[in-house]
Protein backbone atom coordinates (compact mmCIF):
# COMPACT_ATOMS: atom_id res chain seq x y z
CA UNK A 1 0.00 0.00 0.00
CA UNK A 2 1.41 3.37 -0.94
CA UNK A 3 0.67 6.78 0.45
CA UNK A 4 -0.68 7.77 -2.98
CA UNK A 5 -3.39 5.10 -2.76
CA UNK A 6 -4.32 6.21 0.74
CA UNK A 7 -4.46 9.86 -0.32
CA UNK A 8 -6.58 8.91 -3.35
CA UNK A 9 -9.12 7.18 -1.08
CA UNK A 10 -9.18 10.24 1.19
CA UNK A 11 -9.65 12.72 -1.64
CA UNK A 12 -12.36 10.65 -3.33
CA UNK A 13 -14.22 10.29 -0.04
CA UNK A 14 -13.91 14.03 0.65
CA UNK A 15 -15.27 14.96 -2.79
CA UNK A 16 -18.12 12.47 -2.45
CA UNK A 17 -18.90 13.68 1.06
CA UNK A 18 -18.93 17.35 0.00
CA UNK A 19 -21.20 16.52 -2.95
CA UNK A 20 -23.63 14.54 -0.79
CA UNK A 21 -23.59 16.96 2.13
CA UNK A 22 -25.87 19.40 0.29
CA UNK A 23 -28.50 16.79 -0.53
CA UNK A 24 -28.20 13.99 2.04
CA UNK A 25 -26.09 15.01 5.04
CA UNK A 26 -26.57 11.69 6.84
CA UNK A 27 -25.07 9.76 3.93
CA UNK A 28 -22.20 12.25 3.72
CA UNK A 29 -21.37 11.47 7.35
CA UNK A 30 -21.44 7.73 6.63
CA UNK A 31 -19.09 8.27 3.69
CA UNK A 32 -16.66 10.03 6.04
CA UNK A 33 -16.85 7.26 8.61
CA UNK A 34 -16.38 4.57 5.97
CA UNK A 35 -13.39 6.44 4.55
CA UNK A 36 -11.82 6.46 8.03
CA UNK A 37 -12.40 2.73 8.38
CA UNK A 38 -11.02 1.97 4.91
CA UNK A 39 -7.92 4.10 5.47
CA UNK A 40 -7.36 2.47 8.86
CA UNK A 41 -7.64 -0.98 7.28
CA UNK A 42 -5.18 0.09 4.56
CA UNK A 43 -2.66 1.15 7.21
CA UNK A 44 -3.26 -1.76 9.60
CA UNK A 45 -0.72 -4.16 8.00
CA UNK A 46 1.99 -1.50 8.32
CA UNK A 47 1.05 -0.91 11.96
CA UNK A 48 1.17 -4.63 12.67
CA UNK A 49 4.60 -4.89 11.08
CA UNK A 50 5.85 -1.90 13.05
CA UNK A 51 4.59 -3.31 16.35
CA UNK A 52 6.37 -6.58 15.62
CA UNK A 53 9.59 -4.74 14.82
CA UNK A 54 9.39 -2.65 18.00
CA UNK A 55 8.81 -5.79 20.05
CA UNK A 56 11.82 -7.53 18.50
CA UNK A 57 13.99 -4.44 19.03
CA UNK A 58 12.95 -4.31 22.68
CA UNK A 59 13.81 -7.95 23.17
CA UNK A 60 17.21 -7.45 21.50
CA UNK A 61 17.94 -4.44 23.71
CA UNK A 62 17.18 -6.53 26.79
CA UNK A 63 14.62 -4.03 28.03
CA UNK A 64 11.57 -4.89 30.03
CA UNK A 65 9.01 -6.28 27.59
CA UNK A 66 6.19 -4.90 29.74
CA UNK A 67 7.35 -1.34 29.05
CA UNK A 68 7.41 -1.95 25.32
CA UNK A 69 3.91 -3.41 25.46
CA UNK A 70 2.65 -0.45 27.46
CA UNK A 71 4.22 1.97 24.97
CA UNK A 72 2.62 0.22 22.01
CA UNK A 73 -0.80 0.14 23.71
CA UNK A 74 -0.53 3.83 24.63
CA UNK A 75 0.22 4.73 21.02
CA UNK A 76 -2.73 2.60 19.89
CA UNK A 77 -5.10 4.31 22.33
CA UNK A 78 -3.85 7.72 21.19
CA UNK A 79 -4.45 6.90 17.51
CA UNK A 80 -7.87 5.37 18.10
CA UNK A 81 -8.94 8.27 20.32
CA UNK A 82 -7.86 10.75 17.64
CA UNK A 83 -9.79 8.81 15.00
CA UNK A 84 -12.98 8.74 17.09
CA UNK A 85 -12.70 12.39 18.07
CA UNK A 86 -12.11 13.42 14.46
CA UNK A 87 -15.20 11.54 13.28
CA UNK A 88 -17.27 13.19 16.02
CA UNK A 89 -15.89 16.62 15.14
CA UNK A 90 -16.67 16.05 11.45
CA UNK A 91 -20.22 15.17 12.46
CA UNK A 92 -20.48 18.47 14.33
CA UNK A 93 -20.41 16.81 17.76
CA UNK A 94 -17.53 18.75 19.28
CA UNK A 95 -18.68 18.09 22.85
CA UNK A 96 -18.54 14.34 22.30
CA UNK A 97 -15.16 14.71 20.58
CA UNK A 98 -13.83 16.58 23.62
CA UNK A 99 -15.07 13.84 25.94
CA UNK A 100 -13.39 11.19 23.78
CA UNK A 101 -10.14 13.15 23.99
CA UNK A 102 -10.48 13.31 27.78
CA UNK A 103 -11.28 9.60 28.01
CA UNK A 104 -8.25 8.75 25.87
CA UNK A 105 -5.97 10.83 28.07
CA UNK A 106 -7.30 9.23 31.24
CA UNK A 107 -6.87 5.74 29.79
CA UNK A 108 -3.30 6.58 28.73
CA UNK A 109 -2.54 7.87 32.22
CA UNK A 110 -3.92 4.71 33.81
CA UNK A 111 -1.95 2.53 31.39
CA UNK A 112 1.25 4.46 32.12
CA UNK A 113 0.92 4.27 35.92
CA UNK A 114 3.13 1.17 36.31
CA UNK A 115 5.93 2.97 34.47
CA UNK A 116 5.44 6.14 36.52
CA UNK A 117 5.49 4.12 39.75
CA UNK A 118 8.70 2.34 38.70
CA UNK A 119 10.37 5.65 37.83
CA UNK A 120 9.38 7.12 41.20
CA UNK A 121 10.67 3.99 42.94
CA UNK A 122 14.02 4.35 41.16
CA UNK A 123 14.26 8.05 41.98
CA UNK A 124 13.39 7.41 45.63
CA UNK A 125 16.08 4.70 45.74
CA UNK A 126 18.70 7.19 44.52
CA UNK A 127 17.91 9.72 47.24
CA UNK A 128 19.94 9.47 50.47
Amino acid sequence: MTIFQIIAVGIMAAVLSITLKKQVPQVALLVGIMACVIIFLMVLPMLTETVGLLTRLGEMAGGDAAYIGIGIRVIGVAYMTELGASVCSDAGETAIAAKLDLAGRVIILVMAMPVIVDILRIVMGLLP
